[in-house]
């Protein structure tokens, strides 16, 4: 079998790269190889392209060059390892580097799992899957979400043009589809935008449509909150609640910005809603695109025990013929059809929607909700209350 993967730049596709300034030569490389280091030795690459990136002394497009690298010795180590290995190359963080960046042939037989670079446990799941082992193995997509309240799309896409990046409508109707090094435009520092998955906007926009009153229950930094909102243009009532106060204190101040108007809870309170959107923390072989990380995990399990226990706190804040909707960045059976066929089998008051997701571009139906797989691979599920 001969294997070959290429390095393939960090701007989508359609950018034409011969625009861009020109690189210092080697320095890329050097700071790649510095992140790489320090993945090695303390993992959690997002940290330490942030400990690194800022200090670099690089441009915004020279940073985005080295986070591709990045992302592409992460999302492929396993592979690197095996074939470093094989032909005694020493796994330095440069020599990383350099597999990243050059087209390679091996003319030799290489297990599933390694090609894909993920863990047995996972590659198992994806065999049956090749499109979303397409998506998780990618360069990701960067995507903003239009805030309505203050700027229509077509502005906001002309805005960023005339700051220079280029930008073009997507789905949903919010979606504005960019260059990464668009998330420090004016635009996005500014509040007409935030930088936002596709599917996640997607996610946000059928939840907004199942009522008026909508309770985000683990809003986090509150990106799926202020979709809504912006959506929804401060149509919908719209409260947010999480364990974590600090990121609320964040989404406080987002949505200052915003000029969205969104409740802030501090504390759970004996309310109903007509919707509870649960975006479940999970495991994120979804967004592993963005975040390779995710592939090497086996314990898919100990997500599903803390999601059911979640929508089981949540439920209790849903008014009669109401709405569950249930989220999670992930396609692992034990975190999607799993969760849901528990939860209905101990809560007979609710029944599963799927009628909601007919006909929608970027979303594949299944027997327990569906998959939107426009950015990230999310897993929703609706629940009707009786």
């Amino acid at each position: 079998m001969t294997l070959e993967h290429c390095y393939c730049g960090g701007i989508i596709q359609k950018y034409d790269k011969s625009v861009l300034p020109q690189v210092k030569p080697g320095k890329i490389e050097r700071v790649a190889a510095k992140i790489i280091a320090k993945w090695l030795k303390k993992g959690n690459m997002a940290r330490a392209m942030r400990d690194i990136l800022p200090y670099s002394g690089l441009s915004y497009y020279e940073r985005n060059t080295v986070a591709t690298i990045v992302h592409n010795v992460v999302r492929y180590k396993k592979l690197y390892d095996y074939l470093m290995e094989k032909k005694g190359i020493p796994n330095t963080p440069y020599n990383y580097v350099k597999l990243s960046k050059n087209k390679v042939s091996w003319d030799m037989e290489i297990p599933y799992h390694i090609q894909i670079s993920a863990s047995e446990k996972l590659a198992e799941i994806l065999k049956d899957n090749p499109e979303f082992e397409r998506i998780i193995n990618r360069e990701p997509q960067t995507t903003l979400c239009t805030n309505f309240i203050k700027i229509t799309r077509e502005n906001l896409i002309e805005n960023l043009k005339l700051e220079g990046f280029e930008a073009e409508p997507y789905l949903p109707e919010s979606a504005v589809l960019t260059v990464p090094e668009a998330k420090y435009s004016v635009a996005v520092k500014s509040g007409l935008a935030h930088v936002q998955d596709a599917s996640s906007q997607m996610a946000a926009k059928l939840t907004g449509e199942l009522g008026d009153a909508i309770l985000d229950y683990c809003a986090g930094n509150g990106g799926k909150t202020l979709a809504m909102a912006s959506i929804f243009r401060n149509k919908k009532v719209i409260y947010a609640y999480d364990i974590n106060s600090k990121k609320l204190e964040t989404l406080k101040h987002r949505s200052q910005i915003y000029g969205a108007d969104i409740k802030i809870m501090d504390k759970r309170e004996a309310m109903k809603y007509d919707v509870v959107l649960v975006d479940a923390p999970c495991s994120g072989v979804g967004a592993a695109a963005r975040n390779p990380e995710a592939k090497y995990q086996e314990d898919f399990e100990k997500y599903a025990d803390n999601q059911i226990a979640i929508l089981e706190e949540a439920r209790k804040y849903v008014k009669k013929s109401g709405f569950l909707v249930y989220v999670v960045c992930s396609f692992t059976p034990q975190e999607t059809s799993g969760v849901i066929e528990k939860f209905l089998s101990e809560n007979s008051e609710y029944t599963l929607n799927t009628e909601i997701f007919s006909n929608i571009s970027g979303i594949v139906k299944t027997d327990s909700g569906a998959f939107i797989t426009l950015g990230d691979i999310l897993f929703i599920s609706v629940l009707k209350k009786s």
